[in-house]
């Protein structure tokens, strides 16, 4: 998977502004990218549309999401993927959603949307790690703090590389009926 590069764009389910302290904090010790992002869960890596086609793109994705109702989701468990750097996550439950729209959009979509190397493990990134002694002590020190945390997704955020490397929200579709467009 390359690095995202200016102009790449992606989407992704924002964590509702009222919980993100304790996962920032945790992105701010140990993610060398905290800041560029708030703490999200990617649904299509980038490149996904230019920001030029998105007003082309968007009411087919806002019709694919249609058929997803706004859902839970509870964050109270790490995982780690492996590699250089290993990267420490935390597992959102949320009853196969994630998955589900995920792999809606990518069949929908498929022609906007490179080949996947690795298979689609809905997660949200807390930092990348270059050794396995600071993974361990990483995912020993958040594992004390953890407290379950649950919100509800509600709307799917479009996203853009800048030139600076920080992304843009563009816009935000709702989950079910409703033509809203709105930013939190």
């Amino acid at each position: 998977m390359a690095a995202p590069t200016p102009g790449d764009s992606a989407l992704a389910f924002l964590v509702p502004s009222g919980l993100r302290r304790q996962i920032e904090w945790w992105r701010r010790a140990y993610d060398p990218y905290y800041g560029l992002i708030p703490p999200h869960i990617t649904i299509v890596y980038p490149p996904f549309v230019p920001e030029s086609e998105w007003p082309v793109l968007r009411p087919a994705v806002r019709e694919a999401l249609r058929a997803f109702r706004p859902f839970d989701v509870v964050l109270r468990r790490l995982d780690a993927f492996p590699g250089n750097p290993s990267v420490l996550w935390l597992k959102p439950e949320d009853g196969g959603n994630l998955a589900r729209i995920h792999s809606r959009i990518i069949q929908q979509f498929a022609s906007h949307i490179p080949p996947a190397t690795l298979d689609y493990v809905p997660h949200l990134t807390i930092g990348f790690f270059v050794s396995p002694d600071a993974l361990s002590r990483a995912r020993e020190s958040v594992a004390l703090a953890l407290k379950p945390m649950q919100f509800t997704l509600r709307r799917l955020a479009y996203a853009v590389l800048g030139e600076n490397n920080t992304w843009r929200l563009c816009d935000q579709l709702p989950l079910g009926v409703g033509t809203r467009r709105t930013m939190e």
